[in-house]
């Protein structure tokens, strides 16, 4: 298809193509030290049916 379009295509190596979970724990964990807060305004209802 690119070919046909005369376009290239680039991929990510390896190395940088893995689950990002420990960067957002990293951020998590820097945000808990600095006391660093967010106003999301979100409101949690944990009685909500599941199913």
């Amino acid at each position: 298809m690119m070919q046909k379009r005369r376009g290239e295509v680039f991929y990510a190596r390896p190395e940088f193509c893995t689950d990002n979970g420990a960067m957002i724990a990293y951020a998590g964990m820097v945000r808990l030290k600095t006391g660093a807060n967010t106003s999301l305004g979100v409101t949690v209802r944990p009685a909500l049916a599941a199913g």
